[in-house]
């Protein structure tokens, strides 16, 4: 079986069709040709027939799947740092204490012991920072401001907590 050679009629239709969205096999039906002898000019164009038109709707659904659910975690992560917020400014502050023969004490003091405040401070800012990096992927802001933002938002919750500025890493455990 002798192939026919492509015409530069057929490489501008190819070329056409392509730009309108259809699918290689599409293409290659209406033309008359097989799949193979269309992705092998369309290679040769420069073409590239990844999903087309038929996956774009999907993926734009996806997209929308993706950022409702990441709208759904911001205000959560929101959520988890106005609880330990409010856990550590209650006037009362309630902890539980595993004793050695394995029962549990609850222990209510008016503030929180140093330890937990800053396990406290360390967890608001945690779900602070994330859930900023998750708003800045829909909202387009630069990571510079969200830097900044955030560098504000840590001074204050050390102003609120009475700490000082780290100096250096303050990575340790």
């Amino acid at each position: 079986m002798t192939r026919r050679p492509v015409t530069d009629t057929e490489r501008d239709g190819i070329r056409r069709r392509h730009a309108a969205g259809e699918s290689r096999n599409t293409i290659a039906r209406a033309m008359g040709r097989s799949a193979s002898t269309i992705s092998r000019i369309a290679d040769e164009l420069g073409l590239r027939f990844e999903g087309g038109a038929r996956v774009a709707p999907a993926t734009a659904a996806r997209q929308l799947d993706l950022a409702e659910q990441r709208r759904q975690l911001v205000a959560r992560l929101y959520a988890r740092a106005a609880a330990n917020l409010d856990r550590v400014e209650a006037g009362a502050y309630v902890r539980v204490e595993l004793l050695p023969d394995g029962r549990t004490r609850r222990i209510t003091t008016d503030d929180p012991p140093a330890q937990d405040e800053r396990h406290h401070s360390q967890a608001i800012g945690s779900y602070l920072t994330s859930a900023a990096r998750l708003a800045e992927i829909d909202a387009g802001n630069s990571a510079g401001e969200v830097r900044s933002m955030l560098g504000d938002l840590a001074r204050g919750l050390r102003e609120a907590f009475g700490e000082d500025e780290p100096e250096g890493d303050t990575g340790g455990g």
